[in-house]
């Protein structure tokens, strides 16, 4: 008894050797799926929140990797496409219990926020976005998300001030120019991507769901840097006189997908919805997240390896940086619209007046103070009901 907790204590520990294999960590794929289940259904924010609560959860209080590893790992993926949180997703799940576990960890954190797109593609029809409540209702509920990414921006970034002056220079370097970067990609991207486009609705081409499928991969293939930089191809192919949806419809998915539990590149599932069905949506989701998956599965060990490898580590670390500095410069970006103008959706016609900083540093201080890990739904819900009884009273009230 005593050998196998000492056995137990030894493979919680938070060493800087940590790249314990699946063997020793020994969780079924099942326990892993409901983990990120429960995880992926209270994953607001986009990738800045989602990759903070990742750290929080399956880092502190879990202690699945050490955070050193953890942060190495996110360098890496930095470097390849796809989205970064589902990667980090699947290389936990992976770390934990083998490539089952990393396809059971990356299912687990995609469902639900499928599953709510799914249902936002049926009610898309039958919903006015532009209706003073639900158009209220998405903006309260983006600056919930945009307080949750001010904490995740926070965690990931404090222990990066104890590293030394060349760690925090590249975080801040990495930052700015990914707010530089961001800021002029949103709907003048979209706009000179699709420039043939027209307000009407666009000339149906015939989609299948193969065709779905062959977009979604190629979207999948083209995010460096975060699921925005996948929208401008998407217009190209989605929108103007050879696609499926107008320029607007893609910009209400984009606008959907922002206020879900789920990575942003969920917004394909719209995209493939209003070409081909259900088939269509499904195919393209597939195809998105199709390299995010397969990055883990076959490259799983030569990223422990590497991981491993002490001359690696100090490069490593100051990837790490780099991408922690990206990451929070372009959810600073997410921020900044929510308070403002909001580049990527039309939302930017919805306001608060001078409620709306009052109401985020509310929100800011509620997400700093509550801790449980069912608050961030009910935080996220809450906002967007304030937000629609704000907007059914204004409503009325102008009516009148």
């Amino acid at each position: 008894m005593e050998r196998e907790r000492a056995e137990h204590t030894q493979t919680n520990s938070d060493t800087d050797t940590d790249t314990d294999s699946a063997a020793t960590r020994g969780d079924s794929a099942g326990a892993i799926f409901l983990a990120f289940l429960a995880f992926g259904a209270r994953a607001f924010g986009g990738p800045a929140a989602q990759i903070g609560e990742l750290s929080a959860e399956f880092v502190d209080e879990r202690r699945w990797v050490t955070r050193e590893r953890f942060r190495s790992a996110l360098a890496i993926y930095q470097l390849l496409p796809g989205p970064e949180a589902h990667e980090m997703c699947c290389y936990l799940g992976a770390a934990r219990g083998g490539r089952l576990g990393s396809v059971a960890a990356g299912l687990g954190f995609m469902l639900p926020g499928l599953a709510l797109m799914l249902v936002a593609c049926f009610a898309y029809a039958s919903v006015d976005l532009a209706a003073a409540p639900v158009a209220c209702a998405m903006a309260a509920m983006q600056l919930a998300a945009s307080a949750l990414i001010v904490r995740a921006a926070w965690r990931l970034t404090k222990p990066l001030f104890s590293s030394g002056p060349a760690m925090i220079a590249a975080m801040a370097v990495s930052c700015a120019i990914a707010m530089w970067w961001f800021a002029p990609a949103g709907d003048g991207a979209i706009a000179a991507a699709s420039a043939t486009a027209t307000s009407a609705a666009a000339t149906t081409s015939a989609t299948t769901a193969p065709a779905m499928f062959g977009h979604g991969l190629t979207a999948g293939l083209v995010t460096f840097g975060g699921a925005y930089t996948a929208i401008p191809y998407v217009a190209t192919v989605a929108t103007g006189d050879h696609g499926w949806m107008t320029r607007g419809e893609l910009l209400d998915g984009v606008a959907i997908a922002s206020v879900l539990p789920a990575p942003l590149v969920i917004f394909g599932t719209f995209v493939g919805f209003r070409g081909a069905g259900l088939a269509g949506a499904l195919a393209f989701t597939a195809g998105i997240f199709l390299p995010a998956f397969s990055f883990t599965l076959i490259g799983f060990g030569a990223i422990e390896r590497l991981l491993a490898w002490k001359p690696a580590r100090r490069a490593l670390d100051l990837a790490s940086a780099i991408a922690i500095g990206l990451i929070v410069g372009a959810a600073l970006h997410i921020v900044l619209g929510a308070l403002g103008e909001w580049p990527l959706t039309n939302l930017g016609a919805t306001r608060f007046g001078i409620a709306t900083p009052i109401a985020f540093a509310a929100l800011v201080a509620l997400v700093f103070r509550v801790r449980s890990h069912f608050a961030v739904p009910v935080i996220v819900v809450g906002a967007g009901v304030l937000g629609a009884a704000f907007g059914a009273i204004s409503s009325g009230a102008l009516a009148k």
